[in-house]
């Protein structure tokens, strides 16, 4: 992630632009946001197989009553596969694209994403349905990763918070279309029921097949690495276009090379097991824990099988169109999040999140508990426990859906960042994993218990982000350097202030307490993801 440091650099040293002023590189990012509608069209699309008829009649079982239902290790297998394919891209893009260039690790992943769809389409056996299901894991996970990183690096640094907010957005539209498109096939019982829904995947491999080739800009940061600093300036003018002259291009360019120098000189001789000593342990913790939110929040249980879920806790409803309205409630909280994170720090956001998850599973668990839920003809309580779950959606999209990834990376210390939130990301991808691989197994055995699976989960992870994650938002990076070495807890970091003129070195024991800490924060600005 060595897009982070550099940004704060380039953000210290250059005017703030309006957003109006910088609309072009925003419309590039957009371009390379869509990337993330993948991830989550894919993921509702088949969670929507397994409770469609067209799909079950090719790879599922008879069951009672004349229908098809799946089997408890294919349906593990093609949700787990694809979080097993996240984590090999997340371990194999870094260094690939740091040699090759973000340029073709969209074409590669994009080459890698054909293949798997192809193969899913047409075969009817469910090994070749495995190893497709791995490579799309490739494809969607080597997609997020450079996603980000393109717009880390190209996006003007007081600005790259909104940039890359823009990727949660696209995987809102993605849950949403895939939504509509499994409720318009619901009831149709050919394969081409799954087949035409396959084939609407190709939509984003084949974009960035024709996008990443003819007109897509490298990253300047990416170039001016390789010390290609004339095509750094070349792609930067197409990025930032007509709105800045040749002379604020150049001082950009000339921010970025320096930043890159700077950067190698703090990561000169740095290690792996450096994350684990001194202060950089706590902040390796820290980092790991923001990694894990996403499966403590238990959003893998409805991603991966949602539209099961609803056909079991909502017998009377429309499962298909429950999930719309699920994906729906999920956009707008995704839309709410860029507002929120305005006016409350990112701490703060992610408690009233996972306090409103933690409710949400309370009464989802309670309804089932009360014995509300038997049959069609329970249709109020049905309709309750489907409102609770989209306010869960609503919940995780606004808060830890954005967030979490953010925290994980500003977390740890500058020279050892790509260490350590790469460690954090491998982390939170295996538990990912684990979350979605046993899933079904609880989900056919408990049913709509399964919530108290995950109430307690959130409880947890509630107590852990009230008492131990520290309050980032509003500082530098050097900041948090200062504040780590000093050993400031988490409850005193928001009001924190720092005393500039005395010189803090990066494993100081200094004792914290010999630090004032006033009622006023420090307002040091940061543009972070």
């Amino acid at each position: 992630m060595v897009g982070y440091a550099g940004g704060n650099v380039v953000a210290a040293g250059l005017p703030q632009t309006s957003f109006r002023h910088n609309i072009r590189s925003f419309v590039f990012a957009l371009a390379v946001a869509f990337g993330t509608f993948q991830y989550n069209l894919d993921t509702t699309i088949v969670n929507g197989f397994q409770a469609m008829q067209g799909f079950l009649r090719v790879f599922g079982v008879p069951g009672k009553g004349g229908k098809y239902v799946i089997e408890t290790t294919f349906q593990q297998l093609i949700t787990s596969l694809l979080q097993v394919g996240l984590i090999v891209a997340s371990l194999l893009i870094g260094p690939f694209s740091r040699y090759f260039g973000r340029r073709a690790g969209f074409f590669v992943a994009s080459v890698i994403g054909c293949v798997a769809l192809l193969i899913q389409t047409f075969v009817t056996s469910k090994g070749p349905v495995y190893v497709a299901r791995l490579l799309l894991g490739v494809s969607n996970g080597a997609l997020v990763n450079l996603v980000v990183l393109w717009i880390s690096e190209t996006a003007p640094g007081h600005l790259r918070g909104s940039y890359v907010s823009s990727f949660q957005i696209f995987q809102g539209l993605g849950g949403i279309t895939g939504a509509g498109i499994s409720k318009a096939f619901a009831k149709n019982l050919s394969k081409h029921s799954y087949q035409l829904q396959l084939v609407v995947l190709f939509a984003v491999p084949v974009w960035f097949l024709l996008y990443s080739v003819i007109y897509m800009p490298e990253s300047p940061r990416w170039l001016a690495t390789h010390d290609r600093h004339d095509e750094a300036l070349k792609s930067l003018r197409k990025i930032r276009g007509s709105n800045f002259s040749e002379a604020e291009l150049q001082a950009e360019l000339d921010i970025i090379v320096e930043a890159i120098r700077v950067e190698r000189e703090v990561q000169a001789g740095a290690t792996f097991l450096d994350i684990f000593r001194g202060t950089d342990l706590r902040r390796t913790l820290l980092a790991c824990g923001a990694a894990t939110l996403h499966a403590a929040s238990g959003i893998n249980f409805l991603v991966g099988y949602g539209t099961v879920f609803f056909q079991i806790a909502a017998p009377g409803s429309d499962a298909f169109r429950n999930t719309i309205i699920l994906q729906v409630c999920g956009f707008i909280g995704a839309l709410s999040a860029p507002v929120l994170a305005r006016y409350f720090g990112r701490k703060t956001i992610l408690i009233a999140g996972f306090s409103l998850m933690c409710m949400c599973f309370t009464i989802v668990g309670a309804t089932n508990e009360g014995k509300l839920i038997h049959s069609p003809k329970d249709a109020p309580a049905g309709a309750a426990l489907v409102a609770f779950v989209c306010l869960y959606q609503f919940a995780y999209n606004m808060s830890c859906g954005p967030l979490a990834w953010a925290v994980g990376a500003e977390i740890p210390s500058q020279r050892l960042r790509s260490l350590t939130f790469g460690f954090a990301m491998g982390v939170g991808f295996v538990f990912a994993w684990l979350t979605t691989f046993t899933t079904p197994k609880y989900l056919t055995e408990l049913g709509v218990r399964v919530a108290w699976i995950w109430m307690p989960s959130c409880f947890i992870t509630l107590l852990w982000l009230i008492f131990f994650l520290p309050e980032t938002e509003g500082r530098s990076l050097e900041d948090l350097d200062i504040m780590f070495a000093n050993r400031v807890p988490a409850l005193k970091f928001k009001h924190y202030v720092i005393d500039h003129t005395i010189a803090v070195g990066g494993e100081s024991e200094k004792d914290a307490d010999s630090e004032k800490v006033k009622g006023t924060e420090s307002r040091d600005e940061v543009a972070m993801v």
